[in-house]
């Protein structure tokens, strides 16, 4: 085998290679091309189906604000079941103005309680300061006393409706979870 007949031969070995290497870059490229023409299906499907349940529930909520009244009998239960929740999330949202307004309230009883005990503390200082007046003292640190008792009541009245505000939410939230399943069972 002479020289030029190897080199012949590297040159077609390498034609060779080159052709297999192209013709799988070929594949590779359609490859992707198919994989993004794919995903960009799949994503317009996805979108649609999404319209399509918006659509649903648009017309669904048209036909029941219109015959939730006089529901046909195959809708009945449906219609009791949208009715129970829609009261159920009336209650919750109602518990929840009721925890806040008792928050509220525990935040001013507080501040009020906090204004007196200062009050009480300031005439104590100024009795203290006359010499004259010790049982006036005794008088102001006992107003002191029984204020911070009166806090400290109102503190736990409010806590007590607020533990049991979240009880009754707790409650409502789980026996609305519950007839959904009933329901959809």
């Amino acid at each position: 085998m002479g020289f030029s007949e190897l080199v012949a031969t590297v040159l077609g070995a390498g034609k060779q290679v080159g052709g297999v290497l192209s013709d799988k870059a070929k594949d590779a490229r359609d490859y992707a091309k198919d994989a993004t023409e794919l995903a960009g299906l799949k994503k317009q499907i996805s979108s649609n189906r999404q319209v399509l349940k918006d659509n649903y529930a648009a017309l669904g909520e048209y036909y029941y604000n219109k015959y939730k009244d006089d529901p046909a009998a195959e809708v009945v239960e449906n219609v009791r079941s949208i009715r129970d929740l829609e009261q159920a999330i009336k209650d919750l949202e109602d518990k929840i103005v009721e925890i806040k307004d008792a928050q509220t309230e525990l935040k001013a009883a507080k501040e009020a309680a906090r204004e007196e005990a200062k009050k009480s503390a300031e005439e104590a200082k100024m009795a203290a300061a006359d010499e004259s007046a010790p049982a006036d003292v005794d008088d102001e640190l006992l107003k002191v006393k029984e204020a911070s008792e009166e806090v400290k009541e109102a503190a736990e009245d409010i806590k007590e409706t607020v533990t049991d505000a979240a009880e009754d939410i707790k409650d409502a939230v789980t026996d609305a979870a519950d007839d959904i399943k009933d329901n959809n069972n």
